[in-house]
């Protein structure tokens, strides 16, 4: 496999778990010695498409008509629940029109078992999908004593600090995030991510506890410099409803954050209760689990010493090698 075209919709908007995997998959390819696209221009053998758009969707087509192998990533699903203003009544057009994508590819690749079963239960063929994770760029996460400096002075952090790093949208349970917040005020709370135009993303619940967070809360909006919001926090704490995966928790995994995160079905078979990270579901069980980390070194150490270990194995290049053994097991077969 000489050259894979990892395309990026013109019509993809903002800052998210999709653009950050678009950037990833390139690199796992160019770490094994893959040639990369951005347009799908000859010479080229396999496309990827990511967006669940209608150009994305044209591209596909048009390169599978040239012979090219066509690779869809199913990172849309359930999640689209809370995702947007109107969504609850958008959301089965809006399956019925990601299975008919996914179904178009040669390969699908869903980045949990969870999705997988998922989009199978929309009716997309489950032999042509295959499971390989997101994956996380160590690179981009590495602790910077400069960076949390710098964070922790430009957002006036001077206490023990519990973060999170992602949109601000009503399925990451912004209303949680700041209910347990205001429980444990002896900690500073701070959200790092992008909150979209609220005529798109207009939520009253979610509305309502931003404005009212107590003294200890920020949301800062989009920040540049991911490695030094992840250096300024001293515990990962996301309470998101739904997930596909979770690359925000790889990369606190890598960071060597303690994470404390809700149970998800995305998430088991690689965060592991008790061994990387510790689970919960109700405000008052977060707000217990964040104070045994905070007052347990020990606990701590394990918890974040299991997670990078996690972290490590999935790296780019190793989610390069599995993208390389999806395309010839299709050349193959």
């Amino acid at each position: 496999m000489k050259t894979v075209c990892v395309y990026q919709d013109p019509t993809m908007y903002g800052v998210h778990g999709i653009t950050a995997a678009v950037k990833q998959q390139r690199k796992a390819l160019r770490e094994n010695g893959v040639e990369v696209k951005k347009k799908p221009e000859e010479p080229y053998d396999v496309i990827h498409i990511n967006w669940p758009g209608p150009i994305s969707y044209l591209r596909l087509k048009q390169a599978q008509r040239r012979g090219k192998m066509g690779v869809v990533f199913a990172h849309s699903g359930k999640d689209i629940e809370g995702g947007f203003t109107l969504s609850s009544y958008l959301e089965k057009p809006f399956i019925k029109w990601l299975s008919a994508l996914y179904d178009s590819g040669d390969r699908i690749i869903a980045p949990s078992e969870y999705t997988k079963e998922m989009i199978a239960d929309f009716g997309v063929d489950q032999s042509k999908t295959r499971v390989v994770s997101n994956g996380v760029d160590l690179s981009k996460v590495e602790y910077s004593e400069e960076g949390r400096q710098k964070y922790r002075e430009r957002f006036d952090l001077n206490r023990p600090t519990v973060i999170v790093v992602g949109q601000v949208i009503p399925r990451k349970d912004i209303t949680t995030f700041v209910k347990v917040a205001s429980e444990l005020p002896e900690y500073q709370f701070i959200w790092y991510g992008h909150r979209m135009n609220r005529l798109f993303m207009f939520d009253q619940k979610m509305d309502r506890a931003i404005k009212n967070s107590p003294e200890n809360v920020q949301f800062t909006g989009y920040v540049e410099d991911i490695g030094a919001a992840f250096s300024s926090g001293d515990l990962f704490f996301f309470p998101s409803k739904e997930e596909n995966e979770g690359i925000v928790l790889l990369e606190a995994a890598a960071h060597g954050l303690p994470i404390v995160t809700r149970d998800l079905p995305a998430y088991r078979g690689w965060l592991e209760d008790g061994r990387n990270c510790l689970k919960g579901g109700a405000k008052e069980e977060f707000v217990d689990l964040i104070r045994q980390i905070a007052e347990n070194e020990d606990l701590k150490k394990e918890l974040t010493e299991a997670a990078k270990e996690t972290a490590r194995r999935h790296g780019l290049k190793r989610i390069g090698k599995k993208y390389l053994e999806v395309y010839e097991e299709y050349m193959g077969s």
